[in-house]
Protein backbone atom coordinates (compact mmCIF):
# COMPACT_ATOMS: atom_id res chain seq x y z
CA UNK A 1 0.00 0.00 0.00
CA UNK A 2 0.72 3.76 -0.22
CA UNK A 3 1.74 6.20 2.33
CA UNK A 4 -1.49 7.61 1.44
CA UNK A 5 -3.63 4.49 1.56
CA UNK A 6 -2.29 3.76 5.09
CA UNK A 7 -2.95 7.84 6.43
CA UNK A 8 -6.78 7.06 4.69
CA UNK A 9 -6.47 3.47 6.82
CA UNK A 10 -5.32 5.16 10.29
CA UNK A 11 -7.66 7.84 9.87
CA UNK A 12 -10.70 5.52 9.06
CA UNK A 13 -9.56 3.55 11.96
CA UNK A 14 -9.42 6.44 14.31
CA UNK A 15 -13.07 6.96 13.04
CA UNK A 16 -14.11 3.33 14.18
CA UNK A 17 -12.43 3.68 17.51
CA UNK A 18 -14.21 7.14 17.96
CA UNK A 19 -17.78 5.82 17.21
CA UNK A 20 -16.59 2.99 19.48
CA UNK A 21 -16.11 4.45 22.40
CA UNK A 22 -18.88 6.39 22.00
CA UNK A 23 -20.93 3.51 21.55
CA UNK A 24 -19.19 2.14 24.59
CA UNK A 25 -20.00 4.34 26.89
CA UNK A 26 -23.59 4.78 26.00
CA UNK A 27 -24.17 0.86 27.20
CA UNK A 28 -22.29 1.51 30.08
CA UNK A 29 -24.71 3.68 31.29
CA UNK A 30 -27.73 2.21 30.15
CA UNK A 31 -26.44 -1.10 32.14
CA UNK A 32 -25.51 1.53 35.15
CA UNK A 33 -29.14 2.69 34.83
CA UNK A 34 -31.27 -0.34 34.81
CA UNK A 35 -28.87 -1.97 37.68
CA UNK A 36 -29.93 1.18 39.46
CA UNK A 37 -33.36 0.72 38.56
CA UNK A 38 -33.19 -2.96 40.35
CA UNK A 39 -31.64 -1.58 43.32
CA UNK A 40 -34.44 0.72 43.69
CA UNK A 41 -37.36 -1.88 43.13
CA UNK A 42 -35.78 -3.95 45.52
CA UNK A 43 -35.10 -0.80 48.25
CA UNK A 44 -38.99 -0.89 48.17
CA UNK A 45 -39.86 -4.22 49.88
CA UNK A 46 -39.76 -3.52 53.60
CA UNK A 47 -41.78 -5.62 56.36
CA UNK A 48 -44.65 -3.65 55.69
CA UNK A 49 -44.96 -4.43 51.76
CA UNK A 50 -47.55 -6.73 51.80
CA UNK A 51 -46.61 -10.16 49.57
CA UNK A 52 -48.00 -9.12 46.37
CA UNK A 53 -46.75 -5.84 46.30
CA UNK A 54 -43.26 -7.73 47.11
CA UNK A 55 -43.15 -10.18 44.23
CA UNK A 56 -43.92 -7.27 41.78
CA UNK A 57 -40.74 -5.43 43.33
CA UNK A 58 -39.06 -8.35 42.71
CA UNK A 59 -40.35 -9.13 39.21
CA UNK A 60 -39.40 -5.47 38.54
CA UNK A 61 -36.02 -5.69 39.76
CA UNK A 62 -35.29 -8.87 37.94
CA UNK A 63 -36.29 -7.18 34.43
CA UNK A 64 -33.92 -4.57 35.25
CA UNK A 65 -31.16 -7.21 36.20
CA UNK A 66 -32.41 -8.67 32.96
CA UNK A 67 -31.43 -5.53 30.92
CA UNK A 68 -28.46 -4.76 32.20
CA UNK A 69 -27.07 -7.78 31.52
CA UNK A 70 -28.01 -7.41 27.95
CA UNK A 71 -26.25 -4.46 28.04
CA UNK A 72 -23.05 -6.34 29.51
CA UNK A 73 -22.75 -8.36 26.20
CA UNK A 74 -23.00 -5.18 24.39
CA UNK A 75 -20.42 -3.54 26.62
CA UNK A 76 -17.68 -6.90 26.09
CA UNK A 77 -18.37 -6.82 22.47
CA UNK A 78 -17.31 -3.02 22.12
CA UNK A 79 -14.32 -3.74 24.47
CA UNK A 80 -13.25 -6.70 22.10
CA UNK A 81 -13.96 -4.68 18.74
CA UNK A 82 -12.04 -1.62 20.53
CA UNK A 83 -9.45 -3.99 20.89
CA UNK A 84 -8.96 -5.51 17.38
CA UNK A 85 -8.55 -2.05 16.52
CA UNK A 86 -6.28 -1.02 18.85
CA UNK A 87 -3.93 -3.27 17.11
CA UNK A 88 -4.79 -2.47 13.52
CA UNK A 89 -3.90 1.23 14.34
CA UNK A 90 -1.06 -0.28 15.58
CA UNK A 91 -0.10 -2.47 12.69
CA UNK A 92 -1.34 0.58 10.29
CA UNK A 93 0.82 2.99 12.37
CA UNK A 94 3.81 0.71 11.95
CA UNK A 95 3.13 -0.27 8.51
CA UNK A 96 3.13 3.79 7.39
CA UNK A 97 6.04 4.53 9.64
CA UNK A 98 8.16 1.68 7.27
CA UNK A 99 6.55 3.26 4.17
CA UNK A 100 7.78 7.29 4.88
CA UNK A 101 11.26 5.62 5.68
CA UNK A 102 11.25 4.01 2.59
CA UNK A 103 9.73 6.56 0.40
CA UNK A 104 12.60 8.81 2.14
CA UNK A 105 15.70 6.72 1.20
CA UNK A 106 13.51 6.25 -2.43
CA UNK A 107 13.46 10.10 -2.54
CA UNK A 108 17.36 10.32 -1.37
CA UNK A 109 18.53 7.20 -4.09
CA UNK A 110 16.32 9.26 -6.99
CA UNK A 111 18.02 12.64 -5.97
CA UNK A 112 21.50 11.10 -6.22
CA UNK A 113 20.56 9.31 -9.19
CA UNK A 114 19.63 12.57 -10.81
CA UNK A 115 22.45 13.82 -9.98
CA UNK A 116 24.36 11.59 -11.31
CA UNK A 117 22.48 11.46 -14.79
CA UNK A 118 23.19 15.35 -14.46
CA UNK A 119 26.79 15.19 -14.33
CA UNK A 120 26.71 12.16 -17.24
CA UNK A 121 24.12 14.18 -19.35
CA UNK A 122 26.29 17.17 -19.11
CA UNK A 123 29.94 15.56 -19.68
CA UNK A 124 28.26 13.84 -22.58
CA UNK A 125 26.50 17.36 -24.08
CA UNK A 126 29.90 19.26 -23.49
CA UNK A 127 31.79 16.25 -25.29
CA UNK A 128 29.14 16.36 -28.20
CA UNK A 129 29.43 20.15 -28.17
CA UNK A 130 33.33 19.62 -28.48
CA UNK A 131 32.85 17.35 -31.59
CA UNK A 132 30.45 19.60 -33.26
CA UNK A 133 32.57 22.48 -32.76
CA UNK A 134 35.28 20.78 -34.47
CA UNK A 135 32.90 19.18 -37.61
CA UNK A 136 31.58 23.03 -37.91
CA UNK A 137 35.79 24.15 -38.30
CA UNK A 138 36.38 20.83 -40.31
CA UNK A 139 33.72 22.20 -42.44
CA UNK A 140 34.68 26.24 -42.35
CA UNK A 141 38.06 25.77 -43.24
CA UNK A 142 40.00 23.79 -46.11
CA UNK A 143 42.37 21.51 -45.32
CA UNK A 144 45.79 22.15 -46.36
CA UNK A 145 48.88 18.93 -47.21
CA UNK A 146 51.65 20.26 -47.49
CA UNK A 147 53.92 17.80 -49.94
CA UNK A 148 57.32 18.63 -50.16
CA UNK A 149 57.44 17.55 -54.33
CA UNK A 150 54.55 20.29 -55.13
CA UNK A 151 55.49 23.97 -54.66
CA UNK A 152 52.31 25.09 -55.07
CA UNK A 153 49.22 24.64 -53.01
CA UNK A 154 45.57 24.42 -55.27
CA UNK A 155 42.94 25.53 -52.78
CA UNK A 156 41.22 22.27 -51.84
CA UNK A 157 37.25 21.84 -52.85
CA UNK A 158 35.01 22.25 -49.87
CA UNK A 159 33.17 19.42 -48.33
CA UNK A 160 29.83 18.67 -49.49
CA UNK A 161 27.09 18.73 -47.49
CA UNK A 162 25.29 15.55 -46.84
CA UNK A 163 21.65 15.47 -46.22
CA UNK A 164 19.96 11.93 -45.68
CA UNK A 165 16.18 12.90 -46.38
CA UNK A 166 14.17 9.97 -45.09
CA UNK A 167 10.26 9.53 -46.01
CA UNK A 168 7.79 6.85 -44.28
CA UNK A 169 4.17 6.92 -45.79
CA UNK A 170 2.99 3.12 -44.62
CA UNK A 171 -0.69 4.66 -44.86
CA UNK A 172 -0.22 6.04 -48.82
CA UNK A 173 -1.80 9.37 -48.33
CA UNK A 174 1.18 11.87 -48.30
CA UNK A 175 2.77 13.21 -51.18
CA UNK A 176 6.12 12.54 -50.01
CA UNK A 177 7.97 11.70 -53.33
CA UNK A 178 6.36 14.75 -54.39
CA UNK A 179 8.24 16.64 -51.93
CA UNK A 180 11.82 14.92 -52.64
CA UNK A 181 11.25 15.61 -55.93
CA UNK A 182 10.20 19.59 -55.63
CA UNK A 183 13.56 19.54 -52.75
CA UNK A 184 15.68 18.06 -55.72
CA UNK A 185 14.86 20.35 -58.42
CA UNK A 186 15.07 23.20 -56.28
CA UNK A 187 18.76 22.49 -55.47
CA UNK A 188 19.75 21.98 -59.25
CA UNK A 189 18.58 25.74 -59.73
CA UNK A 190 20.70 26.81 -56.60
CA UNK A 191 23.59 28.59 -57.15
CA UNK A 192 26.21 25.96 -55.16
CA UNK A 193 24.32 22.54 -56.41
CA UNK A 194 27.50 21.04 -56.25
CA UNK A 195 28.11 21.59 -52.54
CA UNK A 196 25.02 19.56 -51.80
CA UNK A 197 23.86 16.06 -52.00
CA UNK A 198 20.78 14.42 -50.83
CA UNK A 199 20.61 10.44 -50.14
CA UNK A 200 16.64 10.13 -50.48
CA UNK A 201 15.62 6.74 -48.62
CA UNK A 202 12.08 6.09 -49.47
CA UNK A 203 9.76 4.24 -47.13
CA UNK A 204 12.47 4.32 -44.36
CA UNK A 205 12.42 2.03 -41.29
CA UNK A 206 14.51 2.89 -38.27
CA UNK A 207 17.16 0.90 -39.57
CA UNK A 208 17.56 2.78 -42.63
CA UNK A 209 18.42 5.80 -40.59
CA UNK A 210 21.30 3.28 -38.60
CA UNK A 211 22.79 2.74 -41.56
CA UNK A 212 22.64 6.05 -43.46
CA UNK A 213 24.04 7.40 -40.35
CA UNK A 214 27.17 4.87 -40.76
CA UNK A 215 26.99 5.04 -44.68
CA UNK A 216 26.72 8.87 -45.43
CA UNK A 217 27.97 10.45 -41.87
CA UNK A 218 25.25 12.94 -42.80
CA UNK A 219 25.18 16.92 -41.60
CA UNK A 220 21.70 16.93 -41.97
CA UNK A 221 18.78 14.42 -41.17
CA UNK A 222 15.57 15.08 -42.25
CA UNK A 223 12.78 13.25 -41.88
CA UNK A 224 9.15 13.68 -44.01
CA UNK A 225 6.31 11.80 -42.97
CA UNK A 226 3.17 11.42 -39.99
CA UNK A 227 4.50 12.36 -36.25
CA UNK A 228 3.07 13.62 -33.03
CA UNK A 229 2.88 13.05 -29.01
CA UNK A 230 6.74 13.82 -29.48
CA UNK A 231 7.19 11.03 -31.80
CA UNK A 232 7.58 10.31 -35.55
CA UNK A 233 6.10 7.35 -37.94
CA UNK A 234 8.44 5.06 -39.52
CA UNK A 235 7.82 2.76 -41.94
CA UNK A 236 7.71 -1.35 -41.72
CA UNK A 237 9.10 -2.50 -45.00
CA UNK A 238 6.69 -4.76 -45.37
CA UNK A 239 4.85 -5.30 -49.30
CA UNK A 240 1.75 -7.23 -48.17
CA UNK A 241 1.11 -5.81 -44.31
CA UNK A 242 2.25 -1.97 -44.35
CA UNK A 243 2.11 0.07 -41.22
CA UNK A 244 3.82 2.40 -39.51
CA UNK A 245 7.07 1.60 -36.75
CA UNK A 246 6.63 4.68 -33.55
CA UNK A 247 9.88 6.04 -32.56
CA UNK A 248 9.53 8.62 -29.61
CA UNK A 249 12.23 11.54 -29.88
CA UNK A 250 13.92 10.39 -26.61
CA UNK A 251 15.12 7.15 -28.66
CA UNK A 252 15.16 9.02 -31.91
CA UNK A 253 17.65 10.91 -29.39
CA UNK A 254 19.78 8.15 -28.79
CA UNK A 255 19.71 6.87 -32.52
CA UNK A 256 21.46 10.18 -33.81
CA UNK A 257 23.70 10.02 -30.67
CA UNK A 258 24.69 6.26 -31.63
CA UNK A 259 28.29 7.48 -33.65
CA UNK A 260 30.87 9.12 -33.35
CA UNK A 261 29.98 11.99 -35.82
CA UNK A 262 25.93 13.28 -34.96
CA UNK A 263 23.97 15.57 -37.77
CA UNK A 264 24.40 19.05 -37.28
CA UNK A 265 21.16 20.02 -38.05
CA UNK A 266 17.84 17.63 -37.94
CA UNK A 267 14.49 18.62 -39.99
CA UNK A 268 11.35 16.97 -38.89
CA UNK A 269 9.11 17.84 -41.75
CA UNK A 270 5.95 16.47 -40.03
CA UNK A 271 3.12 17.19 -38.03
CA UNK A 272 3.09 18.53 -34.51
CA UNK A 273 6.73 17.68 -33.94
CA UNK A 274 7.97 21.17 -32.36
CA UNK A 275 6.31 19.24 -28.85
CA UNK A 276 9.01 17.58 -26.79
CA UNK A 277 11.91 18.08 -29.94
CA UNK A 278 14.05 20.14 -27.08
CA UNK A 279 14.97 16.66 -26.02
CA UNK A 280 16.63 16.04 -28.97
CA UNK A 281 19.33 18.91 -28.85
CA UNK A 282 20.86 16.70 -26.82
CA UNK A 283 22.52 14.97 -30.05
CA UNK A 284 22.24 17.42 -32.58
CA UNK A 285 23.06 21.19 -32.45
CA UNK A 286 19.77 21.92 -34.69
CA UNK A 287 16.50 21.02 -35.07
CA UNK A 288 13.94 22.58 -37.11
CA UNK A 289 10.20 21.56 -36.05
CA UNK A 290 6.54 22.04 -36.69
CA UNK A 291 4.08 23.34 -34.13
CA UNK A 292 0.84 22.26 -35.96
CA UNK A 293 -0.67 20.20 -38.68
CA UNK A 294 0.71 21.15 -42.08
CA UNK A 295 -0.40 19.60 -45.56
CA UNK A 296 1.33 17.94 -48.26
CA UNK A 297 1.72 21.29 -50.40
CA UNK A 298 2.96 23.20 -47.55
CA UNK A 299 5.65 20.70 -46.87
CA UNK A 300 6.62 20.39 -50.05
CA UNK A 301 6.97 24.47 -50.67
CA UNK A 302 8.76 25.07 -47.40
CA UNK A 303 11.46 22.04 -47.58
CA UNK A 304 12.11 23.15 -51.46
CA UNK A 305 12.54 26.71 -50.88
CA UNK A 306 14.46 25.72 -47.12
CA UNK A 307 17.14 23.74 -49.13
CA UNK A 308 17.21 25.90 -52.17
CA UNK A 309 18.36 28.98 -49.87
CA UNK A 310 21.22 26.51 -47.95
CA UNK A 311 22.60 25.42 -50.85
CA UNK A 312 22.80 29.24 -51.85
CA UNK A 313 25.17 29.21 -48.75
CA UNK A 314 22.86 31.28 -47.05
CA UNK A 315 22.60 30.45 -43.22
CA UNK A 316 19.96 28.49 -41.24
CA UNK A 317 17.91 31.04 -39.92
CA UNK A 318 17.59 33.21 -43.16
CA UNK A 319 16.98 29.93 -44.72
CA UNK A 320 14.23 29.14 -42.53
CA UNK A 321 12.36 32.23 -43.27
CA UNK A 322 13.00 31.70 -46.66
CA UNK A 323 11.01 28.56 -46.26
CA UNK A 324 8.47 30.19 -44.35
CA UNK A 325 7.94 33.38 -47.07
CA UNK A 326 7.57 31.08 -49.71
CA UNK A 327 3.84 29.84 -47.89
CA UNK A 328 2.86 32.99 -47.81
CA UNK A 329 3.62 33.80 -51.90
CA UNK A 330 1.94 30.65 -52.88
CA UNK A 331 -1.02 31.62 -50.55
CA UNK A 332 -0.64 28.82 -48.11
CA UNK A 333 -1.52 31.01 -45.16
CA UNK A 334 -2.50 27.70 -42.68
CA UNK A 335 -1.35 29.71 -39.63
CA UNK A 336 2.19 27.84 -38.54
CA UNK A 337 5.39 28.19 -39.17
CA UNK A 338 8.34 26.03 -39.13
CA UNK A 339 9.97 26.70 -35.78
CA UNK A 340 13.70 26.17 -35.02
CA UNK A 341 15.43 24.96 -31.66
CA UNK A 342 19.09 25.50 -30.87
CA UNK A 343 21.47 24.93 -28.83
CA UNK A 344 22.67 28.15 -26.94
CA UNK A 345 26.13 28.64 -28.42
CA UNK A 346 24.72 28.20 -32.09
CA UNK A 347 24.33 31.54 -33.87
CA UNK A 348 21.68 31.05 -36.25
CA UNK A 349 22.20 33.85 -38.20
CA UNK A 350 25.67 32.95 -38.90
CA UNK A 351 25.68 28.99 -39.05
CA UNK A 352 26.30 28.39 -43.14
CA UNK A 353 26.45 24.54 -43.71
CA UNK A 354 27.16 25.13 -47.63
CA UNK A 355 30.46 26.96 -47.85
CA UNK A 356 32.11 27.70 -51.76
CA UNK A 357 35.48 27.91 -52.03
CA UNK A 358 36.75 32.12 -51.95
CA UNK A 359 37.87 32.84 -55.33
Amino acid sequence: MSEKQYRDKIASIKKQQAAGEAGLAKVRSAAAKHRSDAAKELAKITPKTSASMARSYQRNAESAEKKALAEDVKIKNYSKKLGSLAGDLATAESNLDREVRAAARKAENDRKAAERRAEQEANQRRTRERRHAQEIARLSSPTVRYVHEVREIPTPKPEVLRVLYLTANPEMNLRTEVEVRDVQQAVRKATHRDLIEISYRPAATPEDLLDGLNDLRPHVVHFSGHAGNAAVLFDNASVDTPDSRKVTFDLLARVLDATTSPPAMLVLNGCDTLDGAEVLLDSTPVVIAMAAEITDLAASAFAARFYSAIASAQPIGPAVRQGAVALDLAGLNEGWKPTVSAREDVKLEQLVLVRPTPE
